[in-house]
């Protein structure tokens, strides 16, 4: 397996604040860190996986499990 370096743009709820913290984390994003520019939203991910495809899936699935969070672009690193 190999590390894959990727972001995640989202929409919805504030990703900075504490709860969305906490629940990203719970949802599976303990291998991310959050931020914004320019008012978009970002999930930063190193994730660990078979595949790019499969790093990227996987990502987007612990995102979008928290209530209120939408996926809605992705970057490579």
């Amino acid at each position: 397996m190999a590390t894959y370096g990727l972001r995640l743009i989202v929409e919805g709820p504030n990703v900075q604040e504490t709860p969305m913290l906490h629940a990203l984390y719970e949802g599976g994003c303990d291998d991310a860190l959050v931020g914004s520019i320019d008012g978009a939203q970002y999930v930063d991910f190193d994730r660990i996986a078979p595949s790019i495809g499969s790093a990227i899936r996987s990502a987007i699935a612990d995102v979008e499990s928290v209530d209120g969070i939408e996926v809605v672009g992705v970057d490579r690193d």
